[in-house]
């Protein structure tokens, strides 16, 4: 039996130069950015409202402390259910704009995939009605 050679972890390992990379291809690169944009939106919108909290108890200390039903402050409330509402909120419409550019790009795929088979085709045509002419020529000669 042929021996296998592992790399332990703590051994030194070569590390990877970042401008010997090649570039990314146009489809990775529109991948990367939209969802770099995307979650950095929604992370700002929920940050924006999970650092409004404490000044809301800062600025608007008898609304924030009044309390509501079953003796539950409005920030608590705030803090609590509704960060927990909006996290689930933003990572529903993250998916689905995920969804939305992997049924774009498949899509797009498909009918590229289309497309070289008509062109296939139409050379496979060509190249019959070629041979085909070439055949008749030769049994005219």
């Amino acid at each position: 039996m042929k021996e296998e050679k592992y790399v332990m972890t703590d051994e030194p390992y070569e590390t990877i130069d970042i401008k010997k990379l090649p570039k990314l291809d146009d489809k990775t690169r529109y991948s990367l950015r939209s969802e770099f944009i995307t979650g950095l939106s929604l992370s700002i919108v929920y940050f924006i409202f999970i650092f409004s909290v404490p000044a809301l108890n800062w600025f608007k200390p008898d609304w924030a402390f009044a309390k509501m039903f079953g003796g539950m402050s409005y920030s608590w409330f705030l803090t609590t259910l509704v960060a927990m509402a909006m996290a689930f909120i933003i990572a529903y419409l993250h998916t689905k704009l995920y969804e939305r550019w992997e049924m774009k790009s498949l899509q797009a795929n498909l009918k590229e995939k289309k497309e070289k088979s008509i062109q296939a085709s139409l050379l496979d045509n060509k190249e019959e009605v070629l041979s085909a002419q070439v055949s008749k020529e030769e049994s005219v000669l």
